[in-house]
């Protein structure tokens, strides 16, 4: 290949439709290392949702990937898009940075649930993680994140950097929320951190209870520090959580999705066993 040449990103991209009752994935374009295999209908509330599991050939992320994903969910379709497992982010040489860009487009009376599993940091690594979400304004989203950290040897070595930007807006209008940060050369140890959003506009009078209920419950979880509170302009509600391992991150994140989910429909969501 000539070196000259710019690196190919690797993409993928997926739109959905509503047909009857049911959502379906009307578009399925990807290139190496993403694989998107058969869908599945776990649910009974909401009825017409689909559950999509993002797949890597590789199975982490390299030190110069470039990876990017538009989700596209069109009116009135309900979609769960998670991940097969953890992702480790490997080692980048010094100069190089691995980036992974994701674009989620919600249509009107739209749910999305983009719940991908949590980035595993292993020394050296460097990674910049841009996340937008555009909903439209009767839209909904639960949209999660969350990283560890682990050194194979055991020596408490940590990750070169990691950037992370979030930005969400409605109907294409200026961003309501902008959450970014930069850490370099740490935490060490086995921490691990992460996030889920509400994104309901719904008023504070609906979602303070909720947001109330949410960090009594993680109160309660070992090894585990989390908090809910609302986010700006009544866009919905943000959880933070800090774990001394990711399976405490993990209790923290599926804890406020079930919350999430008992909230909008009544009812609590079918465990994904991958």
């Amino acid at each position: 290949m000539n070196a000259l040449l710019p690196k190919a990103t690797a993409r993928l991209d997926l739109g959905f439709a509503r047909r009857g009752d049911r959502t379906v994935l009307e578009r399925r374009v990807f290139s190496w290392p993403f694989v998107i295999g058969r869908t599945f209908r776990l649910d009974q509330v909401p009825a017409e949702m689909l559950t999509v599991i993002m797949q890597t050939s590789s199975s982490a992320i390299h030190g110069d990937d470039d990876l990017e994903q538009i989700i596209t969910l069109g009116p009135d379709t309900a979609v769960h898009l998670t991940s097969q497992g953890a992702t480790a982010v490997h080692r980048a040489h010094p100069g190089m940075v691995a980036r992974d860009r994701v674009a989620l487009r919600i249509g009107a009376g739209a749910f999305l649930e983009y719940l991908p599993e949590p980035r595993i940091l292993f020394p050296g690594s460097a990674l910049d993680q841009v996340v937008d979400v555009d909903c439209a304004a009767d839209a909904t989203a639960i949209i999660g994140d969350g990283f560890g950290m682990h050194d194979p040897s055991g020596a408490g070595a940590h990750f070169r950097s990691l950037q992370s930007c979030l930005t969400l807006r409605f109907g294409g209008g200026e961003p309501v929320l902008v959450d970014r940060f930069d850490l370099r050369d740490g935490p060490r140890g086995g921490t691990a951190f992460g996030s889920v959003l509400l994104v309901s506009p719904q008023g504070a009078e609906r979602l303070e209870p909720l947001a109330a209920r949410l960090t009594d419950a993680l109160g309660s979880l070992e090894g585990l520090y989390g908090a809910a509170s609302l986010l700006p302009g009544d866009a919905g509600i943000g959880v933070r959580l800090v774990g001394g391992t990711v399976q405490n991150l993990r209790q923290g994140l599926t804890l406020a999705w079930s919350g999430f989910r008992q909230h909008l429909y009544g009812a609590a969501p079918i465990s994904r066993f991958k």
